[in-house]
């Protein structure tokens, strides 16, 4: 195995991490409404959006590895047809829209909200314990890393990088 396969299976399951363990947080968390009074739902927006991010990337990687020229690629050197090519993109358009807005309601929530929470009284109002705040905020950075690595593998597949 070649060194540019290595890195790119790497860095696809790299990306492909932060959207599963956004939706792990997500759904462990989901039923703990009374742990987060101040945002009660910020794990079902972390649930439904690492789903959709998840379906995104898998399916980007995809596209992008169809419209990925032959002679880039390793091993297969016949053209995918025209029609694979638009359904494949037409799925991953509809799928990064939705990605697209779960991430940007959990930022308004979360961002929103980051200098009213709390996690040392639990009576109060603005309590949110703190292992669900910091990790929404946390899925919110990694999405940034996974948009980074997706960027990077698509220059390594279109650009023929390391070929």
């Amino acid at each position: 195995m070649s060194m540019r396969k290595v890195i790119i299976i790497c860095l696809i399951l790299t990306t492909i991490i932060v959207p599963l363990t956004q939706l792990s947080f997500g759904f462990y968390y989901i039923k703990s409404i009374e742990l987060c009074p101040l945002q009660h739902d910020i794990m079902l927006l972390m649930a439904i959006g690492g789903i959709f991010e998840a379906i995104f990337f898998s399916v980007a990687f995809g596209f992008v590895y169809s419209i990925t020229p032959a002679k880039y690629k390793i091993g297969e050197k016949k053209e995918n047809s025209r029609i694979s090519q638009y359904l494949i993109g037409a799925i991953m358009c509809i799928f990064g829209v939705a990605a697209t807005i779960f991430f940007i309601l959990l930022q308004i929530r979360v961002y929103g909200n980051y200098k009213k929470f709390q996690w040392k009284f639990p009576t109060q109002s603005n309590y949110c314990l703190s292992i669900i705040f910091y990790s929404a905020l946390g899925s919110i950075i990694g999405s940034y890393v996974a948009i980074i690595l997706f960027s990077t593998v698509t220059m390594i597949f279109l650009f023929g990088i390391g070929v």
